[in-house]
């Protein structure tokens, strides 16, 4: 995976997926259905610059926030929100990125709708939040978080309740806050009672997703994009507000 185009100017460019074949190993011929001969594999010819199965979406970097959105697609092959979170985990940890900036943190936003919804589960037996130190350059609560964090020489805070025998909880506003931290910058995860049986569920597999369905021949791809990117831009926002505002009541 590589960003294969940028612009500097409007911090949208390209990220691309291909496949790299290992032309001398083993392969399999179908119609024989076993190892290639040594003469079917002396007519594999590959150029070494090339790279089959090329995908390409658009991407967009909020400088300031520091916020990544990535355009995917329902139909035909694409690159997953997994997939980039994995390749800028890559790129933040090469020794030279580590050097200049320090450890810097990259996480999938999760849906803190989905989170909220998550604690006011009324039968809640146990709740574990854990949220990694945000990027120094975020305003109010995160700050203040991360000044906390540093100040402890730690790099992340792991909270976890639990309910007294058949009581069930009731999250309170620095649980509630933290939870929306932790939709940027970790995970929360939950326990909870249903019809007598004990089930899990995480926000991990809750990523804030945007989707758009149009049949208008006029739309553009890129017209598409930019109205994601401010819907998803627009719900980070939100949730740091609503974090910021918890605590101050």
């Amino acid at each position: 995976m590589a960003l294969t185009s940028f612009n500097e100017e409007t911090r949208q460019g390209t990220i691309s997926k291909f496949s790299i074949i290992e032309v001398d190993g083993d392969w399999f011929d179908e119609s024989g259905f076993g190892p290639a001969s040594e003469e079917d594999l002396n007519k594999i010819s590959i150029p070494s610059n090339l790279r089959p199965n090329l995908i390409s979406n658009p991407i967009y970097l909020e400088e300031k926030d520091h916020l990544v959105a990535v355009m995917t697609y329902s139909v035909g092959k694409s690159i997953s929100p997994n997939q980039v979170e994995k390749f800028f985990r890559i790129i933040v940890s090469l020794p030279e990125i580590v050097r200049d900036f320090g450890a810097v943190q990259v996480d999938l936003f999760k849906d803190s709708d989905e989170i909220e919804a998550l604690l006011k589960i009324e039968t809640l037996k146990e709740v574990k939040i854990v949220v990694s130190r945000p990027n120094h350059i975020m305003d109010g609560l995160a700050k203040e978080f991360e000044a906390a964090l540093k100040a402890e020489n730690a790099d992340e805070l792991i909270r976890t309740i639990k309910s007294k025998d058949k009581d069930y909880l009731e999250p309170g506003p620095e649980t509630q806050a933290l939870g929306l931290l932790a939709a940027e910058n970790g995970n929360v995860s939950v326990r909870y009672e249903d019809e007598g049986a004990t089930v899990s569920s995480n926000s991990e597999s809750k990523p804030l997703v945007k989707t758009v369905i149009t049949d208008d021949a006029e739309a553009t791809e890129i017209g598409i994009f930019q109205k994601m990117k401010e819907f998803l831009f627009g719900a980070v926002q939100e949730n740091r507000a609503k974090a910021q505002s918890i605590v101050e009541e």
